[in-house]
């Protein structure tokens, strides 16, 4: 399974999907919106096609953008 394929199949985009699983996690949905820099709107979206994914998708996207995130936050 591919992280792009996922993010292509649900119509998301990989750093505001990235954005979310970050923000989500500490955040409710308007704080959400807020910080990530986009409308509740998108992040009610967002939040629908995670919960859409299969539990497989979800994990792997998961993991996949947080590890991302964390190897960029070690190269600055």
């Amino acid at each position: 399974m591919d992280v792009d394929k996922i993010l292509n199949r649900y119509n998301l985009k990989r750093k505001n999907a990235a954005r979310y699983i970050d923000a989500i996690t500490r955040l409710n949905q308007t704080q959400t919106a807020e910080e990530t820099g986009v409308s509740r709107q998108t992040v009610s979206r967002y939040k629908n096609a995670f919960q859409e994914m299969t539990r497989q998708e979800r994990l792997l996207l998961i993991a996949t953008l947080t590890q991302e995130k964390l190897l960029e936050q070690n190269t600055e």
